[in-house]
């Protein structure tokens, strides 16, 4: 007896998409720009960025591209480090936005980490990584939802120094 052929029709596979995420357009449209030179003579900027974990990589890079434009190459790598501990620090509590912020006056770049979202949260927990804030910055502090810091950009000495207590 003769059984039927059923052919199996192979379907070509398809190229997965990938599917950018709020935070990664928003880096983008970032280093876009900044290539295009619309952000010589802005010297502050404020980004809103989703609470996922892809906000850390991307506030990291839209911090690294926005110094680099500015002439910060020298506070690039701790201002990277810190804006990436806060943002991870603010995922903790943030249930939908996170707002980062970052300008330069006074010879200071001033960096801002707030939880945006829309129902009232407690004030912003102590970050986790206070030895590394009081390391590589000249201060910083926590007002309501948001953490902020001060990095030296010139070559004076910050306003707001605590004295050291003698150790170096």
């Amino acid at each position: 007896m003769l059984q039927p052929q059923v052919e199996q029709w192979a379907v070509p596979s398809q190229p997965a998409l990938r599917m950018w995420s709020w935070n990664g357009l928003l880096a983008m449209g970032n280093g876009l720009a900044v290539r295009a030179g619309w952000v010589r003579q802005d010297r502050a900027v404020s980004w809103l960025l989703s609470a996922r974990p892809s906000a850390v990589p991307s506030a990291r890079r839209m911090t690294a591209v926005r110094l680099a434009a500015w002439g910060l190459q020298e506070q690039a790598e701790d201002a990277d480090r810190l804006v990436g501990e806060l943002i991870a620090d603010a995922l903790r509590h943030a249930t939908d936005k996170i707002r980062l912020s970052l300008w330069v006056e006074d010879g200071l770049l001033r960096g801002e980490v707030e939880d945006a979202s829309a129902e009232a949260a407690p004030a912003a927990a102590e970050p986790r990584h206070i030895t590394l804030l009081n390391r590589l910055v000249c201060c910083w502090g926590i007002a309501g939802k948001v953490v902020w810091f001060e990095l030296v950009t010139s070559e004076r000495d910050c306003p707001h120094a605590h004295p050291t207590d003698g150790k170096e």
